[in-house]
């Protein structure tokens, strides 16, 4: 979970971001469907706001909950 968490970060400008599934996966060591099981175990303790996956474009999007986005902007101070 902490390896997805950092490729997220990586991935985020502001308080969004996105990334094709296969490449989430692929960078965590991960199946796309192990992905799509982190990524709502990060919504329950308000990790993300929330997230979803367009199967049109193959890339999750994700929102980040108020709590990290405040604690980013501090560490980045």
């Amino acid at each position: 979970m902490q390896l997805t968490a950092v490729v997220l970060a990586t991935y985020t400008s502001g308080a969004a971001g996105s990334i094709d599934i296969e490449v989430l996966a692929r960078l965590c060591g991960h199946s796309p469907h192990q992905a799509e099981e982190l990524l709502d175990r990060m919504v329950a303790p308000r990790s993300l706001a929330a997230w979803r996956y367009c199967r049109d474009t193959g890339e999750v999007a994700w929102r980040l909950s108020f709590q990290v986005r405040v604690g980013r902007t501090a560490v980045q101070q």
